[in-house]
């Protein structure tokens, strides 16, 4: 690959995370303004606000990796399980989020699923607490596994991070299963989600044609809206997952291509899924055009 072919790539890549972290800063100041206004927000604000301000975080880890990882060089192994602890509550987070979805707008007659309807919006902010202690949890084999700290007379090092007489060995075979850990158990459940909604719909849609009590037009339409919403972020999820997988072989490759394609997965998913989230919210939606229609009177004048 040429170096002008890089370049392009590079500047398509930061104009990919300015985007997301712009799109992400508008969503979570747009709902605290409206809270600070009196109003109350909805469940699924709450959501949206809280997986928004986890990639403001970790897309300023991205844009100044190198920065920090120096300013911390001391404690690297921190930094490193601080990222995968957010990076892990990012994709719990959208799964909450797929499972609200999910359940308030499928309708399936088991008692159970009822049940869960009726108290999903009370559990949320407990699932949220739960997922983030247990994406904690999830990177916290890094302390042990991961990363280990030799003190050497050369700086001559293979698979780690040198400086000076100090070197920081990493395995990266144990971050491939660590990472693969954490991040399939909520990709599971995402999975089953859209599934489950894939098949709700199928089936009231049958219930419509037979003229069978079933879902109305509108009920029928927020079906496939969600689907649609899922299914985007679906392919976003595996991006990142995929990513999240094959970082480790990324870094040991040292290859520049792999390295762009790592880059692109992991930064698609905080940037492009937040516009989705911005487009499928009818307050957010207003709140930006607000906003471009402002920037435009200003750049008119």
């Amino acid at each position: 690959m040429d170096y002008t072919t890089l370049i392009l790539i590079s500047i398509a890549i930061y104009t990919l995370v300015i985007i997301g972290l712009l799109l992400n800063v508008f969503i979570v100041t747009n709902n605290f303004i409206w809270w600070q206004k009196g109003h109350t927000l909805q469940t699924v604000d709450i959501i949206v606000t809280s997986l928004g301000a986890v990639r403001i975080i970790l897309l300023i880890l991205w844009l100044f990796d190198a920065e920090i990882a120096n300013l911390v060089k001391d404690s690297f192994e921190y930094l490193a399980i601080s990222t995968l602890s957010l990076e892990f509550c990012s994709l719990w987070w959208g799964t909450v989020l797929c499972v609200f979805y999910c359940v308030k707008i499928t309708n399936y007659s088991n008692r159970l699923f009822l049940r869960l309807k009726m108290k999903i919006s009370r559990l949320v902010p407990w699932l949220l607490l739960t997922s983030m202690m247990v994406s904690v949890l999830s990177s916290l084999p890094c302390v042990w596994f991961v990363y280990s700290v030799r003190h050497m007379n050369s700086t001559h090092f293979i698979n780690g991070i040198s400086d000076g007489n100090i070197t920081l060995e990493i395995n990266y075979t144990n971050i491939i299963i660590i990472n693969f850990g954490g991040s399939f158990i909520p990709f599971l459940i995402f999975g089953a989600a859209i599934s489950l909604l894939i098949v709700s719909l199928l089936k009231h849609t049958r219930n419509m044609n037979s003229k069978d009590v079933g879902f109305t037009k509108p009920q029928i339409v927020a079906h496939i809206m969600a689907l649609i919403n899922m299914s985007s972020f679906l392919f976003l999820y595996v991006l990142f997952f995929t990513g999240l997988i094959l970082m480790p072989l990324t870094c040991q490759l040292q290859n520049p291509l792999y390295n762009y394609l790592y880059n692109i997965s992991y930064v698609s998913y905080p940037s492009l899924h937040s516009v989705m989230l911005i487009v499928s919210n009818r307050n957010l939606k207003r709140s930006i055009l607000a906003v471009l229609c402002c920037v435009r009177k200003i750049d008119l004048h």
